[in-house]
């Protein structure tokens, strides 16, 4: 069980980076409120690479981060709570409840970013398919 609680802290860790790398690599990221707070590095000046515009090119772009992001907070309460499993849905649906809270707060003019179904639906399907995962490989094993 500690190499699946590693495995965990891993995986929370890798899909944190890319979440992460895809900002860099395709988005343009002159309007990010972050970099109003902090100068740009340089290397970020251009994008990387130029994705034609198309559904899918804005559903990696925009949506595919917020989703692995989402998803990697989660990973990270399996981890952290791997072995009390009352704890961890406690706060894995906690988190739920804020992440889709911080989105939908985005329709107000006063929190910063832009709100998007898309995002809802992503967090959505990376919940989805994480906690299916979860009950097929981790709690079928415990049975």
């Amino acid at each position: 069980m500690k190499t699946i609680r590693a495995f965990y802290g891993l995986l929370s860790l890798l899909t944190l980076i890319l979440g992460m790398v895809i900002y860099p690599l395709f988005r343009d990221l002159n309007n990010m409120i972050l970099f109003s707070w902090i100068p740009k590095p340089e290397c970020f000046d251009n994008v990387l690479v130029q994705l034609k515009s198309s559904t899918l090119s804005n559903i990696i772009k925009y949506n595919i981060p917020d989703m692995l992001w989402f998803v990697s907070a989660i990973l990270f309460f399996r981890f952290i709570w791997f072995y009390n499993s009352k704890i961890q849905t406690f706060y894995i649906l906690f988190f739920y409840v804020i992440g889709f809270c911080f989105e939908i707060s985005q329709l107000s003019k006063k929190n910063p970013g832009t709100f998007d179904w898309l995002d809802l639906l992503f967090m959505g399907i990376g919940a989805l398919v994480e906690g299916l995962l979860y009950r097929k490989f981790i709690l079928r094993r415990n049975l």
